[in-house]
């Protein structure tokens, strides 16, 4: 990471977090305190950074945004408790002479979480699309599935069905929901929840409160079923060998594996490998499994597009389709469900 891109990539921020008070007003803090030069914190930023590849041109900003929300949220005596609306506070008054106070003398635990910290981001909107090729791929045949998430934080993507009912939507069918993370997250555990809030802008309640809600029903399923999401710690570009060798193909069982923001932060070549690797997952499962993404449109500098994208194996051959596609930028969303039909026809 330089100066120069990150500064790039919060000019840009700037723009699309102009409908959030307290969010716009930091990235464009941080922005103007890299055009004077170089202040006190960015050469403990650099070093924090220095063994990380940031690929996403959200992905660098958006951490250190969560790491300054996940301090404010562990500590009631943060100067920015009273500008966030997630920590009880009000977002009228501008925010960044708290920032200020704030980055002359933050925690180790801000650089910390910089060092190896991983944004895990809860969307409602987009946490139930993977029930779209469930639907029409597995239920129509009544096929039982493992559903399998890479990147997972703490599995709220795979319970979709649950936090938002969708009629018609067989839910006995999934036969195991298994999250992959490098760092799983556990909800019952106070830091691991306040990470999951800090991925979300403080001043956007209304995600946040989504995010609990999906939370709250997630903790309350795995009271009364303690397999209902299984976690396990794996990094994304293993996920492929992983689910090969711990869920073998079945006869009569499918699989669907999921990602979500997870390979728009992988270069052409990490791509290409994980893609290779996924088809060669499929593979022993013939027709009876599908791997689906939810992702930035690739080779987009400053995409704010991202695409459902379904791949299969046909004739021995990795497939894609591109079944939605949300332009949160211009507020569009796509979707033609006669041809998403069609692909996933068996």
């Amino acid at each position: 990471m330089t100066k120069e891109t990150f500064l790039a990539q919060l000019e840009r921020a700037a723009l699309v977090t102009q409908s959030q008070p307290v969010t716009g007003a930091l990235v464009r803090y941080l922005a103007g305190e890299l055009k004077k030069g170089d202040p006190p914190w960015w050469p403990k930023v650099l070093k924090a950074w220095e063994k990380r590849r940031f690929m996403a041109w959200t992905e660098a900003w958006g951490l250190f945004l969560a790491a300054v929300h996940f301090e404010a949220l562990s500590d009631e005596a943060s100067p920015l408790v009273r500008y966030f609306p997630s920590c009880g506070g009000t977002p009228e008054a501008d925010p960044a002479p708290a920032l200020a106070r704030f980055l002359a003398d933050p925690p180790g635990t801000f650089y910390a979480r910089l060092k190896t910290g991983h944004r895990r981001c809860y969307v409602a909107a987009r946490a139930p699309l993977w029930i779209i090729p469930a639907g029409y791929f597995f239920q129509k045949r009544d096929m039982p599935y493992y559903l399998v998430e890479v990147n997972a934080g703490a599995g709220l993507n795979l319970a979709a069905d649950a936090v938002m009912p969708q009629k018609g939507f067989d839910a006995d069918l999934v036969a195991a929901r298994v999250g992959l993370d490098p760092e799983p997250l556990l909800l019952a555990d106070i830091t691991h929840r306040r990470w999951l809030t800090a991925a979300i802008p403080p001043d956007d309640m209304s995600a946040i409160q989504e995010m609990d809600q999906a939370a709250d029903i997630v903790l309350e399923r795995t009271s009364r079923d303690a397999s209902f999401i299984q976690l396990a710690s794996c990094a994304p570009e293993s996920a492929p060998r992983f689910i090969a060798r711990n869920i073998p193909a079945e006869e009569d069982v499918g699989l669907l594996i999921l990602n979500m923001g997870t390979t728009a932060r992988m270069a052409d070549e990490e791509y290409s490998a994980y893609r290779d690797g996924m088809a060669e997952t499929l593979k022993p499962w013939g027709d009876r499994a599908l791997w689906a993404e939810i992702e930035s449109v690739r080779g987009e500098l400053y995409s704010t597009t991202f695409q459902f994208r379904i791949h299969r194996l046909k004739d021995g051959l990795l497939q894609q389709h591109v079944a939605t596609s949300l332009d949160f930028g211009a507020a569009k969303v796509s979707y033609n469900a006669g041809e998403t039909a069609e692909f996933l026809a068996v």
